[in-house]
């Protein structure tokens, strides 16, 4: 099925924001770059992206699993759309095989699935649509919802979940192996939100029932309907059909009223915001984005992200449990704000979540779940054990936050004077390729040995044309103190330009990058603290050093741990590994255990 080229790069005038991966090879050099606060980005495909060290052996071990029982079997993973077997959580049709398709598409090539069945549940997955185009159980929708059943029990609402996650897999899939009846069958999706969905559960007359309160959290109105937003700017996006970004805009503005904190539900809640800041991105409305900046804002204050960059399950202050996907969203909606505002504070957020609760957060195996969380009236202070690793949901979303995390290392930007240069926003170990103003680029980026008084070190070279030269911005992270840069043992003058610390490279020449930081206090809303003076006690502490929130290496985290720091002569506080450490650092067998990552503190002088 062809496409009108015009109106589908009419369209997509940001998609290669969004994801540049899924731009078919056509399309990705008529929009090689895209607008972004007066100034041109351009991002590598996340499949061109070689992420090594740390984070790459995580990154493999999350796609691995996909590979793995009870995930590799068909018949299970098309479970909620054919009910061939009763496993868990079949009413919420397309929610495993819907994930399970985005992922394993997006991270596949064409000729290289990541999975080898992915191909064949595309092939499969269409016959089991029906007639007005939602997968799952035959609904009478204007009946009134019944939202009075438990999570597993409820009908239409989990029907609406995961037909939400089906649309984009289907979307996903059609992309990646150009499947015809992968893109038919996502159109007739989009069409069933269009003629059925905002009709019925965007109607001012019927506010009573989408008032109700359902007994499953995961079960309830505003979890279920308002994603699907996401599903249908893609729709938009693709096929450049205007019906489906009025559809999206309608249901956004039906959905502002129950945007609120808490709500029950902070993957749905999230994933909304998500769709949000697409919808600024396609319609160039500010108040999209501004709502979720508002929301962000409220979040991160009011304690609903707790210390170690994580969100609960319910979208709570005090909440019991985390979730996978929360976080993978979290993470993703911090990056999708930065590509959007240039504001590093959400660079800094996204940096949080990765290395401290997404560490806590995936499990041995590779997948993502839940773990109980503790608290008190503040928020969480400490990880509880883990309790499920969730096949059903974290453990796709996961590798889905790594995947989009990965175009996002180092960005290309051109500004209105039409003037390059790199945005070096996290120093890790990759290999990537950017074409910005027209020259190519080569990126290389290795972690070293961290010098004295640096939390991370790097080494950076740029490649392209031998010995001209490319302005770096290196991101200042909110933890570092300076950041000194050095060829050859010898400092390379910086300057200060958009809070960035840059310099020019010359290609084919390698940087050093020491990131000088020392350890220091927060509280549990994300603001440094003072020591406190010999004596007293400051109550309530996150300790940081670095990106790493640290942790009690051995804690029943049934109460806030006391702490005693000794600073050395300069007042620099020492950090005793006997008893603290960090996520990166632990030991499965340890990941499993609880850790309290907020602490009382006394100062030892």
């Amino acid at each position: 099925m062809s496409l009108d080229r015009r109106t589908f790069l009419k369209s997509t005038a940001l998609l290669a924001l969004v994801r540049p991966s899924l731009l078919l090879a056509e399309e990705r050099d008529a929009l090689s770059s895209a607008s972004t606060s007066g100034a041109k980005l351009f991002f590598s495909s996340s499949n061109d992206v070689k992420l090594g060290g740390y984070f790459g052996t995580r990154y493999k071990q999350s796609l691995e699993r996909l590979s793995k029982a009870p995930i590799d079997s068909i018949d299970f993973v098309l479970d909620d759309v054919n009910f061939n077997q009763k496993r868990r959580f079949y009413n919420y049709s397309g929610d495993i095989s819907g994930r399970y398709l985005e992922v394993a598409s997006l991270t596949s090539t064409k000729d290289a699935p990541t999975t080898p069945i992915i191909t064949k549940v595309v092939d499969e997955i269409v016959q089991y649509q029906k007639e007005d185009g939602h997968f799952g159980r035959e609904v009478d929708w204007e009946k009134p919802v019944d939202v009075a059943g438990s999570t597993d029990q409820s009908l239409e609402m989990p029907i609406l979940w995961g037909n939400g996650r089906l649309m984009l897999g289907l979307f996903a899939a059609y992309e990646r192996f150009g499947n015809a009846k992968a893109l038919e069958a996502a159109k007739r999706m989009a069409d069933f939100y269009v003629n059925i969905v905002v009709k019925r559960f965007c109607d001012p007359a019927r506010m009573d029932e989408y008032n109700q309160q359902a007994k499953g959290y995961a079960a309830a109105y505003v979890t279920c309907v308002f994603h699907g937003i996401e599903g249908l700017v893609r729709a938009y996006r693709v096929t450049g059909e205007k019906k489906y970004l009025d559809c999206a805009v309608q249901m956004a503005d039906f959905h502002e009223q129950f945007d609120t904190l808490p709500v029950g539900h902070s993957h749905g809640s999230i994933s909304a915001h998500e769709a949000l800041v697409m919808l600024y991105e396609e319609t160039g409305q500010k108040k999209y984005l501004e709502r979720v900046e508002k929301r962000w804002e409220d979040a991160v204050s009011r304690g609903f992200v707790f210390p170690a960059g994580g969100v609960c399950e319910q979208f709570y202050v005090s909440g019991k449990s985390d979730e996978g996907c929360s976080e993978a969203d979290w993470l993703r909606l911090n990056l999708m704000l930065w590509r959007n505002t240039l504001n590093d504070r959400y660079i800094d957020s996204a940096e949080r979540t990765l290395y401290n609760e997404y560490q806590m957060n995936q499990w041995r195996t590779g997948g993502f779940g839940h773990r109980y969380m503790v608290p008190d009236e503040d928020g969480c202070f400490a990880w509880g054990e883990r309790y499920a690793e969730s096949w059903w949901c974290c453990s796709y979303h996961g590798p889905l936050g790594y995947y989009e995390f990965k175009e996002f290392l180092a960005v290309g930007q051109e500004s209105t004077d039409g003037k390059p240069r790199l945005l070096y926003n996290f120093p890790l170990d990759f290999q990537t390729s950017l074409e910005i103003g027209g020259e190519q680029w080569r990126v290389d980026s290795r972690q070293i040995q961290a010098k004295t008084g640096s939390a991370i070190s790097s080494a950076l070279a740029i490649n392209g044309s031998q010995g001209v030269k490319l302005p770096v911005a290196l991101r200042k992270p909110e933890w570092a103190t300076s950041i000194r840069v050095t060829k050859d043992d010898e400092e390379i003058a910086t300057r200060t330009t958009d809070s960035r610390v840059c310099f020019d490279a010359v290609c084919g020449e390698e940087y050093e990058i020491d990131y000088l930081a020392a350890p220091y206090l927060e509280d549990r809303r994300f603001n440094r603290r003072e020591l406190p003076k010999t004596g007293e006690v400051a109550k309530g502490c996150a300790l940081r050093y670095g990106p790493n929130v640290l942790v009690a290496k051995e804690n029943d985290a049934s109460a806030i741990p006391n702490v005693s720091l000794r600073l050395d002569e300069s007042g620099v506080i020492q950090l005793d590994p006997s008893i603290l450490s960090c996520p990166m650092e632990l030991s499965e067998d340890e990941r499993d255990r609880k850790h309290a990552f907020v602490f009382n503190v006394t100062i030892v002088r």
